[in-house]
């Protein structure tokens, strides 16, 4: 089977993924704990019980925020 590779971009920086990856993965990949980040996938907040089975698509827009605490 042949795979071409999938460009998302990740807050508007390109990244490639060599194979269907779910945004779970791709946060883990970045490095970021799970429970300090929200995701917005294509102008759409995605619920954290949904990250492990929504699979990157090509030119998938994910933004990622993460709270701060202050005063």
């Amino acid at each position: 089977m042949r795979f071409d590779m999938i460009l998302i971009h990740i807050n508007n920086i390109p990244q490639l993924l060599s194979e269907p990856t779910s945004l779970e993965a791709v946060i883990l990949a970045q490095n970021i704990a799970l429970d300090s980040v929200a995701i917005v996938l294509n102008a759409e907040v995605v619920p954290r019980n949904r990250w492990q089975s929504i699979l990157c698509q090509n030119e998938d827009k994910l933004e990622l925020f993460s709270a701060v605490a202050g005063g």
